[in-house]
């Protein structure tokens, strides 16, 4: 789990933690078993905690503490406390809630899975098949498609945003046993 990592990290160690994001994806996990839905998140990460904060100005890193209230701070995200944060601290807490009581499933929550890369997942959903389809439609023109093949590009390659964004996804597993396309 999340805390075994973090107290077996050696002295020095530099880790990020997110309660509040730990404590969001929770809410969405029992929102999602309420509601009977799903959620889909996408951005750029990790499996794992490390030292990722920074900040950017006019479009290049800067020091954190440069000139506070100008720069955008960032971190990415920890897909993996995330997901245990859904598929194991969720568990446990709904188990010690209801101890005693044989009729309460925790098999039934919702569960994360992923991470994937975007690109795997994109592609995996069909995009490379989807955008092929509109190129070769007959009003496509020529700008439109180089237009489409660099978007395409963008989104699914490995040198852009294909495997350093992230997707993870929260949902009931179909029929107890399958997880959600794309994963």
């Amino acid at each position: 789990t999340q805390v075994k990592a973090l107290n077996d990290a050696p002295v020095g160690t530099i880790m990020e933690v997110c309660p509040e994001g730990l404590a969001l994806i929770q809410d969405f996990a029992l929102r999602i078993e309420e509601c009977k839905g799903a959620a889909l998140m996408i951005d750029y990460g990790n499996e794992g905690s490390r030292d990722t904060l920074r900040a950017f100005r006019k479009h290049e890193q800067v020091d954190v503490l440069s000139s506070p209230g100008t720069v955008d701070v960032t971190a990415d995200v920890d897909f993996a406390a995330l997901k245990n944060a859904v598929n194991h601290d969720l568990q446990m807490s709904r188990k010690k809630m209801n101890q005693g009581d044989e009729d309460v499933k925790t098999n039934v929550l919702p569960h994360a899975f992923g991470p994937t890369t975007q690109g795997q997942f994109l592609a995996s959903m069909g995009a490379v098949e989807r955008t092929i389809k509109l190129i070769e439609d007959d009003s496509t023109t020529d700008e439109q498609a180089d237009d489409l093949c660099t978007a395409l590009e963008r989104l699914v390659s490995e040198e852009e945003m294909g495997q350093r964004f992230k997707v993870l996804a929260i949902a009931q597993k179909k029929d107890g046993i399958f997880s959600p396309p794309g994963f």
